[in-house]
């Protein structure tokens, strides 16, 4: 069958499923993404159906973003997966990576559509540079929950990321570093703006090594992720002590997947910080 007949069938075969019930939104994909210290990071997926009735989630929607070729291919598969009841179905790495065409590196979010009830989940790990395996990935990894659309940050709130792990009296490479991680499936851009306090008193924070005031806003395309790498800003003792513990606070103009990832560089092991949503 050639290319174009087989693209022909995979969206035949996936017209004719369900209208989804639900979208979920996995705020981190990595497939090879290389990192600090010869790190290389890859994204495992679990689907779980809870339930009596075989549910379909259909997956493929790439939140960039980086996506890295050298040669595109075209997934031999459909991006659609059946799961039956009380079971869980995995999506290795080859999987993905024949889903998102071959790329040699990506970065990213995906979104799913599930026409029942289900969990989805995930683990980043850490292969070092080795090709991952077939089956379950071996290694340090990273949780990650995949967010349905009613558990989104979105408009009228103020979230918290709480129990942030900062090095800023560090006396040479830092112990610790953070990550914030903003995935957006909307069709219009969000702005999230970050803050230091949850009345959003003036501050300072360091967003990819450029110092910022806060409030900070950053837009979110529709469709689109956002990496960014924060340390606190501001002026700090000139002695060496040890990391502290901080919380950070955010708003959102619309519906968003915002997680934060605590990577200590002692292990390059990575802790996954959810927000939380504050009250008066």
């Amino acid at each position: 069958m050639n290319r174009n007949a087989l693209r022909c069938l995979v969206l035949a075969v996936a017209a004719a499923v369900p209208a989804a019930a639900d979208e979920f939104v996995l705020p981190i994909l990595a497939l090879q993404w290389p990192g600090k210290a010869g790190n290389q990071w890859n994204s495992e997926i679990f689907l779980t159906n809870p339930g009596p009735t075989t549910v379909t989630v259909t997956n493929g929607r790439f939140l960039p973003g980086t996506l890295r070729y050298d040669v595109q291919c075209f997934p031999p598969i459909a991006a659609f997966h059946l799961v039956a009841p009380y079971s869980t179905v995995l999506l290795p790495p080859q999987t993905l990576y024949l889903d998102l065409e071959c790329p040699v590196a990506a970065l990213g979010a995906m979104a799913f559509d599930a026409d029942g009830p289900v969990v989805i989940s995930s683990r980043v790990v850490n292969t070092f540079g080795l090709a991952p395996s077939e089956g379950v990935l071996a290694g340090l990894g990273q949780d990650l929950p995949a967010f349905a659309t009613a558990d989104l940050a979105g408009p009228g709130a103020v979230y918290q990321l709480p129990g942030l792990i900062w090095d800023p009296f560090r006396c040479g490479p830092p112990a610790f570093e953070i990550y914030l991680y903003l995935a957006n499936p909307g069709g219009a851009p969000v702005v999230v703006t970050l803050q230091q306090s949850r009345d959003g008193a003036p501050g300072e924070l360091v967003v990819n090594g450029n110092i910022v005031p806060t409030p900070y806003a950053v837009t979110v395309e529709a469709g689109a992720f956002l990496q960014l790498r924060v340390e606190p800003g501001g002026a700090w003792p000139a002695f060496c002590g040890e990391p502290q513990l901080v919380d950070l606070f955010f708003t959102a103009t619309g519906g968003i997947a915002v997680v934060a990832s605590d990577v200590d560089r002692s292990s390059q092991d990575a802790r996954t910080v959810l927000p939380v949503t504050t009250s008066n």
